[in-house]
């Protein structure tokens, strides 16, 4: 079965208050308490038939700097396979010490990955889907 896929990466926010949330807006976040900082969502343009998920993993980025090609591992990652129809693989990641939980919801036509990043951990987003610990990012990379 084929099956659309919707990836979403939510920045947790730091000052959200659950008490304020509870005495005054029934439990829920509003617009001077949020829950999240920001969130990212990514359509997948292919179909999808499952998602692997791999702990503990590595991800190897791989672009261009300088005009010269690079490839760096970057290790202690949670890597999300979404395999397509076809046995490709479309690969989204986030380095472990980012990840607060993550969910899989399927549906009959529908498969939803909701990730939850820290609060307080800093990140950088080199591609869509890619989620790096400052302290993971290659050295190489910077500067």
């Amino acid at each position: 079965m084929f099956m659309k896929c919707t990836a979403r990466f939510y920045k947790m926010n730091y000052d959200f208050s659950p008490e304020f949330a509870e005495a005054h807006h029934e439990g829920k976040e509003s617009e001077n308490n949020r829950l999240h900082d920001w969130e990212d969502e990514l359509a997948i343009t292919t179909d999808v038939v499952d998602i692997g998920v791999l702990e503990n993993s590595t991800y190897t980025i791989q672009g261009e700097k300088g005009g010269e090609a690079f490839s760096e591992v970057v290790s202690n990652m949670l890597v999300f396979n979404l395999i397509g129809a076809e046995g490709e693989i479309t690969q989204m990641a986030c380095s472990h010490v980012l990840v607060q939980n993550y969910e899989i919801e399927k549906g009959d036509d529908f498969i939803h990955l909701n990730v939850y990043l820290e609060e307080r951990e800093p990140l950088t987003n080199p591609i869509p889907g890619i989620y790096i610990a400052i302290q993971d990012f290659p050295k190489s990379l910077i500067g």
